[in-house]
């Protein structure tokens, strides 16, 4: 009885790994960096428009496997830019923060490879430095057609083009604490992002 156990072993081992590698093997984590352009809110009192300047950003993806060609995504964005209140107040520092929960599906039959469309549902964190703002969160959500390129088994080239839309949804005095220059009002706040980096295969 020993003998065979001993011989079972090796066999179940063998068998083990002939069997393909599960769903959560496929799962990546990807970082990004690039340029993200548009996104501007009303002067509530004078009508002009206040632009948020275009420039560089980076982001985070996490996506777990659901099946053959489709993923479950965690994404994160940041864009650290600023704000033309006027010529009496100036530029204001302004940090844009997206977390967005949604998944991407493949137009090949592999997840992880090939062209993909992406979206997610979540929240976006307005984050200004000028005196008399403050920080605010409104719900968002986001849109993303992407290419990944394999160049092994554990690393992948990635690059999309991912559109925000952020439901702003104020009439006057967004992210005003007191004292604003600038009293912003928006019924959506729009921003477009191009994005290219490497994920990692786990």
């Amino acid at each position: 009885m020993r003998l065979q156990t001993k011989r079972i072993g090796p066999i179940v081992a063998v068998a083990l790994t002939a069997l393909p590698l599960p769903a959560w093997s496929q799962a990546g984590v990807s970082l990004l960096a690039g340029y993200t352009a548009g996104g501007s809110f009303e002067e509530a009192r004078t009508g002009a428009t206040v632009d948020l300047a275009n420039g560089p950003a980076f982001a985070l993806a996490l996506d777990l496997p659901y099946d053959a060609s489709r993923q479950w995504q965690i994404f994160y964005a940041q864009q650290a830019s600023d704000l033309e209140l006027g010529p009496v107040a100036g530029r204001a520092d302004l940090t844009m923060r997206y977390l967005h929960l949604g998944g991407t599906v493949h137009f090949s039959d592999r997840a992880g490879e090939g062209a993909y469309l992406a979206g997610g549902v979540g929240g976006t964190w307005f984050s200004p430095s000028a005196p008399g703002y403050e920080s605010g969160l409104r719900p968002s959500i986001s849109l993303a057609l992407g290419y990944s390129l394999p160049l092994g088994t554990q690393v992948a080239l990635r690059a999309e083009v991912r559109g925000y839309a952020t439901f702003v949804n104020s009439s006057g005095g967004f992210l005003c604490s007191g004292g604003c220059v600038a009293v912003l009002k928006a019924d959506a706040f729009t921003q477009a992002q191009a994005l290219l980096g490497l994920t990692a295969r786990f």
